[in-house]
């Protein structure tokens, strides 16, 4: 498995590997997940995938088989900061708005966001797939000058990436999103 860093920047080259990731998540997401979310028929993308995104794709012989993208706590792109601090400023409907109490705003902290894995995965192999991605993400992050990554996932997270070597702590309360799916934000110190 290759792990490619991909911005805006230089996707012209990846050939269509940008592209088809966000195919890869409207699979995931929209046709596999149900989430009610921005997509076309053929990809998903929402407000968070800006010219300042870093993405991390995870693929074998060119093909995406995971993905993950990293947004800066002090950058903007028009009304939109990041998907935490922009749901506690009561900007993202299903999403509580008390999931951190003072959401960061220095460039010390990076967000990540839309964690995908390839749904054509057998479901005893996603996992280890989407583990070899967060992996990678964080020595991204790293190798950028990262010292943290804060996410919002569910509460189980925490304990499977510690046991996969990313310790993470909870940085906010248990609560249920609009779909009454337990969530939390979450801080990864690098």
């Amino acid at each position: 498995m290759q792990h490619s860093i991909i911005t805006w920047k230089t996707i012209h080259n990846f050939g269509d590997l940008w592209w088809r990731h966000l195919q890869m998540r409207k699979k995931l997401f929209v046709d596999e997940m149900h989430w009610q979310i921005p997509h076309t028929e053929e990809v998903e993308t929402d407000q968070y995938d800006t010219p300042s995104t870093v993405y991390l794709i995870s693929h074998i012989d060119g093909q995406p088989v995971a993905a993950s993208r990293l947004n800066s706590c002090c950058a903007t792109y028009g009304e939109w900061s990041y998907m935490i601090k922009d749901a506690c400023a009561g900007k993202l409907p299903g999403i509580p708005e008390n999931l951190m109490d003072n959401p960061p705003s220095d460039s010390s902290f990076w967000e990540a966001t839309r964690f995908t894995v390839d749904p054509s995965i057998p479901r005893q192999e996603r996992t280890a797939v989407l583990a070899e991605n967060a992996k990678a993400l964080a020595a991204t992050a790293r190798d950028l000058g990262i010292k943290n990554l804060i996410a919002l996932m569910p509460p189980a997270y925490v304990r499977w990436l510690t046991s996969e070597g990313l310790p993470t702590r909870r940085a906010g309360p248990i609560l249920k999103d609009a779909g009454d799916n337990r969530i939390c934000a979450m801080v990864m110190p690098l």
